[in-house]
């Protein structure tokens, strides 16, 4: 049985990655309720910080300082300056704890076979490496986030897979596909494959499709008793495919498919 990548204990269903891992999604909900529960901390340190700034300036003041002569306040400008450095110092060690627990889930997200939940910040990012504008065409107009290498040819979410395109060069991209709706974190047709060999994995179950290799010119059936999913590095370029292995009834032999050169996968 594999390993959840974030508690390296044993996981039956959870969240299937691009990779060949899988992660229990009670772990990678519990970093998310962490963060968000430190950026909750940090909000309201940061609103106690605005309100003793604000009292800062209300007390110099000419108001407070005629009032003052009357009445001395029960503490003085050192006591809210030293206040507020005990604040700050505070919301310096939430933010390296939640910079930390964000770069934590950004590693899972990378290989998510589905759109990550870290998507916008994702954009934010190419947005400010190449510009708000359409990479192909220079429109600055329904920009979509574009995967160079897609997810089912062993690509990923990092951001030197992403660059952005326009409506129109996104759909060129993907054969005319209709992108004028809004992405949405959905489960895609790659990320089922990769659930469905998992699940005959883990049950003895063999899996029959259709393969075809890049030179073939058409797709041949296969049944194979898959044993396991494994990422393997490209041999020409840089990268990675996943693959599964598993014994082959065409070949009488353990063989290794790539899940890009599958087609109408079946449990059988």
């Amino acid at each position: 049985m594999p390993l959840c990548k974030i508690c390296m204990k044993s996981v039956f269903d959870g969240i299937h990655l691009s990779d060949g891992g899988i992660i229990h999604e009670s772990c990678l909900k519990s970093i998310q309720t962490k963060v968000l529960e430190i950026e909750n901390k940090i909000y309201k340190k940061q609103r106690i910080i605005d309100g003793l700034t604000r009292e800062i300036e209300r007390r110099k003041g000419i108001i407070f300082k005629f009032v003052s002569i009357f009445s001395e306040p029960s503490s003085d400008l050192s006591d809210i300056e030293k206040e507020i450095t005990v604040v700050d110092e505070n919301i310096k060690k939430l933010s390296t704890l939640l910079f930390s627990l964000k770069n934590n889930a950004a590693r899972i997200y990378d290989f998510f076979l589905t759109y990550p939940l870290d998507w916008n910040e994702r954009r934010n990012q190419i947005v400010q490496r190449d510009g708000d504008q359409c990479s192909t065409c220079g429109n600055w107009r329904n920009l979509h986030l574009h995967h160079i290498t897609p997810l089912s040819k062993g690509g990923n979410n990092k951001t030197v897979n992403l660059r952005l395109l326009c409506e129109k060069c996104h759909s060129k991209k993907h054969g005319g596909r209709d992108f004028s709706s809004e992405l949405k974190n959905t489960e895609t047709a790659f990320s089922k494959r990769v659930a469905n060999i998992r699940y005959a994995i883990e049950n003895s179950k063999r899996i029959k499709f259709g393969y075809k290799k890049p030179k073939d010119k058409g797709h041949k059936q296969r049944t194979v008793k898959a044993t396991e999913l494994i990422d393997i590095a490209h041999v020409r370029d840089s990268g990675s495919t996943l693959c599964v292995r598993g014994y082959c009834e065409l070949r009488n032999a353990e063989r290794t498919f790539a899940l890009k050169g599958m087609r109408g996968l079946k449990i059988i």
